[in-house]
Formats: structure tokens, sequence, C-alpha cells
């Protein structure tokens, strides 16, 4: 059996400028891999800690750019193919990229295994490329539109120099096979569901009903479609509380009623609490997988989501929670109602138990199947 503690490995990252589903991944790979040197386009700080260990990261020279130029990645996207393909991995026996941008792109010797684990294929470029389109000035569209057809050859290009895709759902599996013509093996991310997990029952209910809320957890970004949630919760009369940062949360607040709240950051333990002590968790956007819509059901808490997307490979409608297909107010709203209608049928039990396949151990022990098995080819 090939030892992996023996092998030198590269883990590529797109960038690291926050902590989400990506980066919860690069964090159990560097776990089963702590060897392992860790590239990336850029980063907010060059380090990245894990289980109280510092690690650097090796960054592309788009880190010496100043960080108002960067943070807005439409500044430097011209950039990226040209970045990406200056990291030297020539030294590397195994080369792993984390990737849902342009990563993947990276140069290997004829003879050394890519393995990409594809949280999904990059956005802006496939399926939601006129939308991302429609976000430039008016007047340099035309632009745009030259620059994301440039990339898009550059990305479908990439993705053939990989030697093995991981998707991590069924529907990114799907979009990897219709963008760039490629199979994969899917293996959900790790959710660390001996950490989420629902409080005793002697604290369940340390809120009062009328005090509990529904919850939103992730990127103030357009896609998320929390603004949906803000106004269905606005009409209804529900507490909501959303938890996360980003360019939209400006705009989210100007239409956000006295019962809705903000937070930008939570830890761990903030982040497990306000789970536990929610009404339900809502996803109104398409999600490549949802840690967020797992890590709420491992917590105890069902999930009203859009049907769309990796979020109905996790919930079960009417066992888990609720799902409904059409991504408008409307629905949402009528989907909510129905929640309350079945929410004392939820278990807390049935929802844990949903998700317990996710668990961080059952990851590790797949990948480390797929990297022996590319190692072996």
């Amino acid at each position: 059996m090939i030892n992996l503690s023996d092998k030198h490995v590269a883990i590529v990252h797109d960038e690291f400028t926050r902590r989400g589903g990506a980066e919860i991944v690069v964090e159990e790979l560097i776990r089963l891999l702590p060897q392992a040197m860790i590239f990336a386009l850029y980063a907010g700080t060059p380090t990245i800690i894990v289980d109280g260990q510092t690690k650097p990261i090796n960054c592309s020279f788009l880190q010496k750019l100043p960080l108002w130029f960067r943070r807005h990645p439409s500044r430097v996207l011209p950039l990226l193919p040209h970045a990406v393909e200056q990291f030297d991995l020539a030294e590397f026996d195994l080369v792993i990229s984390s990737a849902s941008g342009l990563c993947k792109g990276v140069i290997t010797r004829v003879d050394v295994p890519h393995l990409s684990y594809c949280h999904t294929p990059t956005r802006y470029l496939w399926d939601s490329t006129h939308e991302a389109i429609g976000l430039a000035w008016p007047g340099t569209r035309w632009l745009a539109r030259l620059v994301f057809h440039y990339l898009r050859i550059v990305d479908f290009a990439a993705a053939q120099r990989v030697d093995q895709f991981i998707a991590n759902s069924k529907f990114t599996q799907q979009r990897i096979a219709t963008y760039y013509g490629r199979k994969s093996e899917v293996i959900y991310p790790p959710i660390d569901t001996t950490f989420f997990t629902p409080s005793s029952e002697e604290n369940k209910y340390q809120l009062k009903r009328h005090d509990r809320y529904f919850l939103c957890v992730g990127r103030c970004s357009a896609s998320k479609k929390f603004d949906q949630v803000i106004k269905v919760m606005n009409k209804l009369n529900y507490p909501l509380i959303v938890i996360g940062r980003g360019r939209e949360q400006k705009k989210w607040r100007q239409i956000a009623g006295n019962k809705t709240r903000f937070i930008n950051q939570v830890n761990r333990e903030k982040l497990r609490k306000y789970y536990r002590q929610a009404t339900a968790l809502v996803q109104p956007g398409i999600e490549d997988f949802g840690m967020a819509t797992a890590e709420s059901l491992a917590c105890g808490t069902p999930v009203i989501a859009l049907g769309e997307g990796g979020v109905g490979e996790i919930v079960r409608h009417g066992e888990t929670g609720v799902l409904y297909e059409d991504q408008s107010e409307e629905a949402l709203a009528e989907a909510v109602r129905k929640f309350k209608q079945l929410e004392k049928k939820f278990s807390r039990g049935r929802l844990q138990n949903s998700v317990l396949h996710f668990s961080r151990y059952n990851w590790q022990r797949r990948m480390t199947d797929a990297i022996r098995a590319i190692l072996i080819d």
C-alpha cells in the first residue's frame, strides 16, 4: 500500500480571502496530507492555520498588487491564466487542486498526477456568465464579453490537463460533464458531525418560542438570494438573522425590517449556537453542495431550500425540511407557510442522522482511496 506521508504534494487553491466551504476542504486536505505545500493565486494573509499549526501559502505575483485592487476579482481576471501557470510544480509527486476557478490550470510534468477537487465549474464563465456580464458597467460590457470568451477557452483547456476530477455533488458532476466533457467521481465535502450536533434536551429551548428566528448563513452575494428571504420575512413578520458578509449586505440592510439582524462573522461555537436555536435555515440560492444546509441538519435544525442544485441531495422534502421549485418570493413564502404546518413533525434525531454520511471520517477515507488510486495509475 502506498504511504501518502512519503509523497511530496502540492495543494493549489484559487484564493484565500474568506473562509467558506472550499477553504474547509483545503483544511481537511492539509489534515490528510500535513506535509503538503500550499499554493494560491492570492490571499488576504499568506498563511493558513489548521489545528493550531501555521502553514505558509505560496502566492503568485498577484499577491504583490495592492489589496484595494485585488479585492475586486474582476480587476485581476485577465491576469489569472498567466498567474496560475507561473507556479513551478516540477518537484512534486502529486498535485491536488481545490478549484472553483482557474487554479486547475497549473502546469505539471506528464508523469505527475493532477487530482482536482471541483467545487464548481467556473460559474461566471459558464452557467452564470450572462448574469456576471450584466454586473459590468454598460459601456464596458462588450469588453467583458471578449474577456469572458477568452477565459472560457482557457478554462476548458485547463480542465483537459486534469487527470482525475472529484465533484463535490452530483449537481457539480453533471456540470463538469456538460462544460468540460470530463467524467468525475462524487465525494461530498466533509462536515464536522462530531462538532455540529444538536444541543442536549435540557437546553434545547434556551430561547422562548417567540424569540426564535429563521436563519441564513453564507456570503452576502447576489447569487445567494438572501434578499428574497428578507422580503418574505418582512411580509410574514418573522424574525430573521443573516450571518455573512459581502458587497450585497449594504443593499439588503436597506430593505430589511426591524426583525432582521445582520451578523458579519462568528466563530464555530457561536455559529453552532445559531444553528441550534434557529427555527429553520433558509437557503434560496442554487448551491453546488450546501455546507450550511448539512451543518444545520447536523445540529438538528430543519431546512427550507430551493430544490435545485446540491441542496436537493441533502434535504429530503417533508422529512428533513421543505423544498420548493420556483426561485421566487411567492414560492419561498408558500414554502415557509408549508414549513410552519410541518414544523412539529421534524425529528431532531432524524435530522442529525440524515447527514452523518457526510462526516470528516468518510471524506478522509474516500479521498485517501482516490489519491492512492491516481498514484497507482
